[in-house]
């Protein structure tokens, strides 16, 4: 091989290097950005909008009282202007015993509107008030809330 011709591969080895190299960190920050868009659900202690889901139980009225006077957290209008989404199930049954009690059994969730994935849930149940019940999940909330901060 002439001098000429080793010159010529070596200009074009000099310039294919940073290309591929170019190449080499564009796909990696694509990949980078999106496992951080598909990352998945925001942390619980990140929330600051919820959207209450309509239910036909007015339990979730109960619940929503409690955080909208929680100041860490606003309540939503409108599901896309929320960090999550917050759905309440009950389920109540009458326990017999010589006085009739009524016994609630609610799940609380927390799930992100983007990635549709749980962020938070609670299973709570109580006999008699249902406040009481109401207080006990919004405490469970405030609690988990503050576990997700010291943790992140």
């Amino acid at each position: 091989m002439n001098s000429s011709a080793l010159r010529q591969r070596l200009l074009r080895i000099r310039w294919a290097t940073p290309l591929i190299v170019a190449l080499l960190l564009a796909s990696a920050g694509f990949l980078a950005a999106q496992a951080i868009i598909s990352a998945g659900p925001i942390l619980l202690h990140q929330i600051r909008t919820i959207y209450v889901a309509p239910s036909s139980d007015d339990f979730v009225l109960l619940v929503k009282a409690r955080l909208e006077k929680w100041t860490v957290v606003e309540i939503a209008s409108k599901p896309e202007d929320a960090d999550a989404i917050l759905t309440c199930r009950t389920e109540s049954t009458i326990v017999p015993a010589k006085v009739v009690v009524r016994r609630t059994m609610a799940e609380v969730t927390l799930v992100d509107p983007r990635s549709q994935k749980l962020i938070w849930r609670t299973t709570k149940s109580g006999a008699f008030d249902r406040n009481i019940l109401a207080d006990d999940i919004l405490e469970q909330l405030k609690q988990d809330w503050r576990k997700s901060a010291i943790a992140d």
